[in-house]
């Protein structure tokens, strides 16, 4: 939940159920080393209306699919969002990619390989829009005492940093692109951490932190209308891994309306929002 403006609120309730199997160490048989298939769904609702139109809620639907044989890997992931999922190719995206582990040790590990990708690029030739174009595909991780970092490209980029990773008291840093519209969909968090539990099989599930980040939220209306807020949070945390509560204000943001192909700025003053997370194994 954050309050957009006077008396108007976005509610974002979300929610996935995700399948996971995993090959026992030492296993002969000849199934995949890991199966993983996920289906979510959540909606975007404003409690008075989107302002300037009549659509108050919004959907967001995703498909994933992981394969991993060996040193190979196969992914597959459909996205769709908007007033109307699945409309058109402008409020959708699809993934399907290959990689194969080329390094894989107690500190580093790191995949390469490739896909094609079908989504609303903004890329047009000759008059006709491109959507289905090929993408790169990397995974990396590397780990020491001092940092751990993990970097991720299967769509669009993401990267993780955190500083002292085996100390009660961490800075993590999380950067990743909502889209092409730069600066202002690079999202980004950072906070300090502490992790109360000292030793322990729980000593790395349980923190409090504090943070920055900035967030970027897109709802498409149609085709030709979409209305994206981006602002920037200060908030504290507790995070107990299967359940977190995050509070915080949002400030010094904007409100930008594209339609019909004309982009309109306001400024966004912020407001108070809350997260509220958790999951269970069956």
């Amino acid at each position: 939940m954050i309050k957009i403006g006077d008396e108007n609120y976005l509610f974002s309730p979300f929610g996935s159920l995700q399948f996971m199997l995993e090959k026992n160490e030492g296993s002969t048989s000849n199934m995949p080393d890991l199966i993983t298939t996920r289906i979510s769904y959540g909606q975007d609702i404003f409690s008075r209306g989107m302002p300037g139109y009549g659509e108050n809620n919004f959907h967001k639907i995703g498909l994933f699919g992981k394969v991993v044989y060996g040193k190979n890997s196969f992914l597959l992931k459909i996205d769709s969002r908007g007033a109307n999922p699945f409309q058109s190719y402008k409020n959708s995206e699809g993934l399907l990619m290959y990689g194969r582990k080329l390094i894989d040790t107690e500190s580093t590990s790191l995949v390469l390989g490739g896909g094609l990708a079908a989504t609303d690029t903004g890329i047009q030739l000759g008059g006709v829009d491109i959507f289905i174009v090929p993408l790169p595909m990397l995974y990396f991780t590397y780990k020491n005492q001092i940092f751990s970092t993990e970097f991720e490209w299967i769509g669009l980029p993401n990267a993780k940093f955190v500083l002292l990773p085996q100390n009660q008291f961490r800075i993590k840093t999380d950067a990743s692109f909502a889209g092409f519209n730069l600066p202002v969909d690079i999202m980004f968090d950072t906070a300090l951490a502490w992790y109360p539990i000292k030793e322990g099989e729980l000593k790395d599930y349980f923190y409090i932190s504090a943070g920055v980040s900035h967030n970027v939220e897109k709802f498409r209306i149609n085709t030709e209308n979409s209305v994206k807020y981006h602002y920037f949070c200060a908030y504290g945390e507790i995070n107990a891994t299967a359940f977190g509560v995050r509070a915080g204000y949002a400030f010094n943001g904007e409100r930008i309306v594209t339609s019909s192909g004309v982009r309109t700025k306001e400024d966004y003053n912020g407001g108070f929002y809350l997260l509220i997370q958790g999951m269970y194994k069956f």
